[in-house]
């Protein structure tokens, strides 16, 4: 749950940002974690410098992230690096018990196309501090954009996510190779500026588990004053990117975000 974001424009080029939230990690048999997180941001043309800070019941740690964003024709590119703790990466509180770290980079291409149809690609790798290497490539194709009314509009979408690791262990899901492929439907409902609606319903099919695989998720946003806005709602899923596909694992995500700019 991210609770505020803030950011400072100095000029045109450089700006100052300050965020916080806090976190909740659920697992059967396993007493609930918490955790605040908080940092600060330094934005210089196309860079962002961030030095933040997770402060765990039993320990903390300092969490730098590098991120350069840049424009070409149609395509928008990110890369980023961020180092902290394994549990953000893999939704498991073994990480946080062992104090298990994660190298994160990542780079990603977003894709406008026509009739707002788009395609987000991206690439990642995890090197994890118990000799694990993770390589995850992913895409999300909207392909069909649709307004049924002046309030009510539609996606259609198509997502891959794929995944592999070097060293599989037993403290996270790591496999040497899963996959999940589905089609997905996203709804949008405009009430008025103070509430809006936005849905996720999809499914699919795991080859190398042998699994259908489903995910749905409700979210409500708005911007109930000038420059505030909210966004809240959950997701359910049992995709490879959630957890142990095929292992009776099922990932539920609730996120509540509120932010001011200025």
């Amino acid at each position: 749950m991210d609770l505020f974001y803030h950011r400072y424009a100095i000029s045109e080029s450089i700006g100052l940002g300050v965020d916080a939230g806090v976190f909740s990690l659920n697992e059967r048999n396993h007493e609930e974690e918490k955790g605040i997180r908080y940092g600060a941001t330094l934005f210089y043309d196309h860079f962002r410098f961030r030095l933040g800070r997770n402060d765990f019941k039993d320990f903390s740690e300092i969490v730098p992230t590098i991120e350069y964003e840049n424009r070409y024709a149609n395509h928008s590119y990110l890369l980023s690096y961020t180092r902290q703790n394994a549990l953000f990466y893999t939704y498991r509180l073994c990480p946080y018990d062992q104090e298990i770290k994660a190298d994160h980079f990542s780079i990603s291409d977003y894709i406008s196309l026509k009739n707002r149809t788009n395609i987000w690609a991206n690439i990642t790798f995890n090197n994890y501090s118990n000799s694990d290497l993770e390589t995850i490539g992913q895409f999300d194709y909207r392909f069909y954009y649709d307004n049924i009314n002046k309030d009510l509009q539609y996606d259609l979408a198509l997502e891959g996510y794929y995944v592999m690791n070097s060293s599989p262990n037993d403290c996270f899901y790591s496999p040497n190779f899963n996959d999940s492929t589905l089609l997905r439907v996203d709804p949008d409902y405009h009430f008025n500026r103070y509430l809006s609606a936005k849905g996720m319903l999809g499914a699919g099919y795991s080859f190398e588990a042998k699994q259908f695989l489903y995910k749905y998720g409700l979210w409500f946003y708005g911007d109930p004053m000038k420059n505030l806005s909210y966004s809240l709602g959950c997701m359910q899923s049992n995709s490879a990117k959630s957890g142990i596909s095929g292992a009776g694992y099922y990932y539920r995500e609730c996120k509540a975000d509120l932010g001011y700019r200025w």
